[in-house]
């Protein structure tokens, strides 16, 4: 468990704001741009967890989030309202796979933000924009209003400074300018030539129906999921939908830590659960599918998962799997973290 201590604290909008942060140890964390941390709190003698989208890139000296207050949320308002310099707050190690690998290579990349989602993107285009590359890359932002715009000078200084490389493109549903299926084609037409769109990427944070329409606009153009990756920046708090299978008790092996843990899982228990159980503490944040915190490789033996919101294929191809709603279906099944 890390120990990060509050170094100060940025206004960015009304009701938004960045924390900087360090480890108390003074140790350097490990991270890529673009991946999340979970919080860990503990609030009436309950546990709980949630995840925040690192809006620095791991060019800087100090870790930020950037916390938007969240209609109902317990914890955003907490940040927002009692968490001063000083404080000390409990996290997991950063994780999560909205990550642009392979920068470098020609191709276009489109990047589509709605509101906050625009954290975990801002913090990989001031990660990419620092380094050659041959790669294009064009951010598609929808906000309210331009007043509503996160990082809104940063991101224009960024556009003037790389204008051969990066270029953004404003949707405000004040100006009755808002994002559809069919502006989505026509911009993925406008910025992407017809040869390139097959090694073409797609990236979207936003809202979960705003994510669908892009997705589902992209599959219907015809490009191929393994194109898409999406990040859950609000992850709702709902019940894994029940399988019709029974997932039989079934002996396991767990890497974790430098250990090797050897346990059952029960009947129809989740990975994750069964380690949990065991006093083995894997990281988890969501605990529904949604957000990889808990992803490990499945190194031997077949596990099914009831549900999977957040692996690609190309994750799943290489043994990703999410522990939370991962079920062992042999007794050889082994994991490693």
């Amino acid at each position: 468990m890390l120990q990060l201590r509050v170094e100060a604290i940025k206004q960015e909008l009304s009701g938004t704001a960045t924390f900087y942060l360090s480890e108390l140890s003074g140790k350097k964390i490990t991270y890529k741009a673009g991946q999340f941390i979970t919080l860990v709190f503990t609030h009436h003698e309950e546990e709980i967890r949630r995840s925040y989208s690192l809006s620095s890139s791991p060019d800087e000296e100090l870790l930020a989030i950037t916390v938007k207050r969240i209609d109902n949320g317990e914890i955003s308002r907490f940040m927002l309202t009692k968490i001063k310099p000083g404080d000390v707050l409990n996290a997991v190690e950063p994780a999560g796979k909205f990550v642009i690998n392979k920068f470098n290579d020609e191709k276009d990349i489109l990047l589509f933000a709605a509101g906050s989602g625009i954290v975990p993107i801002y913090a990989q285009l001031k990660y990419i924009l620092r380094r050659e590359g041959k790669s294009r890359l064009t951010l598609i932002c929808s906000n309210q209003n331009s007043q509503s715009i996160l990082f809104k000078n940063d991101l224009n200084e960024l556009q003037q400074k790389h204008a051969d490389r990066f270029k953004i493109i404003q949707f405000l549903s004040d100006e009755a300018n808002r994002l559809n299926n069919l502006l989505v084609e026509k911009l993925v037409r406008e910025n992407i030539s017809s040869i390139n769109i097959p090694k073409a990427e797609f990236y979207t944070c936003g809202p979960f129906s705003y994510m669908r329409m892009i997705r589902l606009t992209l599959l219907f153009m015809g490009i191929e999921a393994g194109q898409i990756r999406k990040e859950n920046f609000v992850l709702e708090t709902i019940p894994v939908t029940p399988s019709t299978t029974t997932f039989a008790p079934r002996n396991i092996r767990i890497h974790f830590n430098h250990e090797i843990h050897d346990l059952v899982v029960g009947e129809n228990q989740s990975i994750l659960q069964a380690a949990l159980q065991n006093n083995i503490p894997l990281p988890y944040s969501c605990r529904v599918g949604d957000c990889s915190t808990c992803s490990a490789v499945c190194k031997s033996g077949k596990v099914e998962m009831v549900k999977n919101d957040v692996l690609t294929d190309a994750d799943l191809a290489e043994g990703w799997i999410l522990t939370c709603t991962g079920h062992p279906l042999t007794d050889n099944v082994v994991i490693a973290f």
